[in-house]
């Protein structure tokens, strides 16, 4: 009879190996390749000003998982994303990310 092999996760190296220089420069690209499609949303659907103000941010969370983030930072910029009574919703972080809504809520993939 053969034994099933088991293996045990060791998170004691976890944090240096999410903190190594190569993982967050990894992060970091990935977040500019979007910054670079969102400014160029932006800049064709809002204007130049938008554009310039669309950010990466690095941060390393409590945990000590290390972050890249996208930002727009412009005031008005939560009402070109979800759009409000005034603005017109483009999404243009979510798009530039590739993100659908129907990969944040499964369940409503079947709705218009």
């Amino acid at each position: 009879m053969s034994r099933r092999v088991r293996i045990r996760f060791d998170e004691r190296g976890l944090t240096q190996i999410m903190q190594h220089p190569k993982v967050r420069a990894a992060l970091k690209k990935k977040a500019e390749e979007i910054a670079s499609r969102a400014r160029s949303i932006a800049a064709s659907e809002i204007d130049d000003g938008f554009a310039s103000e669309i950010q990466v941010s690095e941060e390393i969370r409590p945990s000590g998982r290390p972050t890249a983030k996208v930002e727009a930072t412009r005031a008005d910029a939560a009402d070109h994303e979800w759009g409000s009574s005034n603005t017109d919703r483009r999404r243009v972080l979510g798009r530039a990310a590739g993100v659908q809504p129907q990969t944040l809520f499964p369940d409503r993939s079947e709705r218009s």
